[in-house]
């Protein structure tokens, strides 16, 4: 099955005004809120705001759907993508980031 875009992460200095900004501006729903995420409803692919670290601030993750992270992780190695650390199996939220060859963040997670 081919990889699905669930998701564009962008990383905020100000999370709070910059969700201000796609909320009231934009009009997109929020789905999820936190102090540090907030997931908005952009159709067919979620945004999500995520504060940054200090030292990294405006860096973008685009996210990719996998159901089994862990097995989705293994078949890019086989292909020779260099892949992030694996979640292990297991209940809850699974992520394993990567980075495409000219350095962008990517990522599997099977958040839908």
């Amino acid at each position: 099955m081919p990889l699905q875009i669930r998701r564009i992460i962008v990383f905020a200095k100000n999370v709070a005004s910059l969700a201000k900004f796609y909320e009231k501006k934009l009009g997109l729903r929020v789905l999820e809120r936190s102090d540090d995420f907030v997931d908005f409803d952009a159709g067919a692919c979620r945004l999500a705001l995520h504060r940054a670290a200090k030292s990294r601030p405006n860096r973008t993750k685009v996210c990719f759907y996998a159901k089994d992270v862990s097995s989705t992780r293994a078949r890019l190695i086989r292909r020779g993508v260099p892949m992030g650390k694996d979640p292990g199996p297991g209940p809850g939220l699974k992520l394993c980031d990567a980075r495409d060859p000219e350095g962008n963040l990517i990522q599997l997670s099977n958040r839908k």
